[in-house]
């Protein structure tokens, strides 16, 4: 069965991009099938892969309007080992006020996406810095969801609580979607912010990967380079934990530390 995970975070500036690409990228090295889907109006995910919107045939945009693109001919094949890409463009800010008064109007990417699906092992899915209503067509469209916490930022606990709520309002309508854990990112455990952020996690009550992503500037550096730093830069210290995340959450919920 396809796992459809969704990076997401009400918080900018979390890692949410540098998360969803270099997990993509991990589990593509790991000999898994992966479509990365950009469903973010600033396109970063296509960014991060090195690509812009003209690069590709078409973007979610197109599929998503009804301008007879169906979502095979947007897809952009081996952006990355194992890797095909979704493209986005601005113009999606648009989808959102137009789905407004659409009936479903929460399920526009999961029908959208549901032809393709089962060509892969993996989906992975990068959605808007917000909770607005493209992220809950994202939310709706996967099976879990990963939230990118900075651990140099303390207003990333309150996006991750906001989330958490979205998704149990969603689990309350009958939407198989749940939060499989937090991610740690920019993590410096030397810092006294770490510590302050650390702390409060386990109010939360959602487990968190054990894996933690460092703070380091190569990640900048690879997104000016085009390409996520486990393929530019396979055994940074960034690359190998983000291939050591990709592994974690390949294996069961055991691997994953419950926080009380």
């Amino acid at each position: 069965m396809t796992r459809i995970v969704a990076v997401s975070s009400e918080k900018g500036g979390v890692g949410k991009t540098t998360t969803a690409s270099n997990l993509a990228a991990a589990w593509g090295a790991l000999g898994r099938r992966v479509l990365a889907v950009d469903f973010d109006p600033q396109f970063a995910l296509t960014r991060a892969f090195g690509l812009a919107p003209s690069d590709a045939p078409a973007t979610v945009y197109e599929v998503l309007t009804a301008q007879g693109t169906e979502l095979e001919d947007a897809v952009l094949p081996d952006v990355a080992p194992g890797v095909d890409l979704i493209a986005s463009r601005r113009d999606l800010r648009k989808l959102e006020l137009n789905l407004v008064s659409e009936v479903r109007r929460e399920e526009f990417l999961a029908r959208a996406l549901e032809p393709l699906v089962g060509d892969y092992d993996v989906v992975v899915i990068d959605s808007p810095p917000n909770l607005g209503l493209l992220t809950v067509n994202v939310l709706c469209a996967s099976t879990e969801v990963l939230v990118p916490v900075s651990m140099v930022d303390t207003g990333a606990l309150q996006g991750a609580a906001e989330l958490r709520a979205s998704v149990a309002g969603l689990a309350e309508r009958r939407f198989d979607v749940r939060i499989r854990a937090l991610v740690k990112t920019l993590a410096e455990p030397r810092r006294v912010m770490y510590q302050a952020i650390s702390e409060p996690l386990g109010a939360l009550g959602i487990p968190v990967a054990r894996t933690e992503i460092p703070l380091r500037a190569d990640f900048h550096n690879a997104l000016a380079e085009g390409a996520p730093l486990l393929v530019s830069r396979p055994d940074s210290l960034g690359g190998l934990a983000y291939r050591k995340l990709g592994q974690e959450l390949l294996g069961d919920s055991a691997k994953l530390k419950a926080v009380a």
